[in-house]
């Protein structure tokens, strides 16, 4: 195998690895409202707990609007999971009705 062949079939395997790690990440988005937080430290204190969670991509809270918007991998976490999550740091946690359980 030439030079030019080799360099050819490392860029054909680079194409079909990152095609095929594109075609299995199942990510979804969900937003969970969050009831009893009252200031900035619940608000970290929700999303450190969501984001150290295998499976969660990222996760916006906002205790002003009192919702969390979470991004995760769902071949890894479940919403039920999220929501046990959330009310383990103390705070009640809602799912909506849509959201896969």
């Amino acid at each position: 195998m030439n030079r030019k062949q080799l360099n050819h079939a490392v860029i054909v395997i680079t194409i079909l690895a990152l095609s095929a790690g594109i075609a299995l990440a199942k990510t979804a988005t969900v937003t969970l409202r969050v009831k009893g937080m009252t200031c900035g430290g619940c608000e970290t204190a929700v999303a450190q707990a969501l984001k150290s969670t295998e499976g969660v991509e990222d996760a916006q809270v906002s205790y002003e609007r009192g919702v969390a918007v979470v991004k995760y991998d769902d071949q890894k976490v479940t919403v039920a999971k999220l929501r046990e999550v959330i009310n383990s740091t103390g705070f009640t946690c809602e799912a909506p009705k849509s959201a896969k359980r």
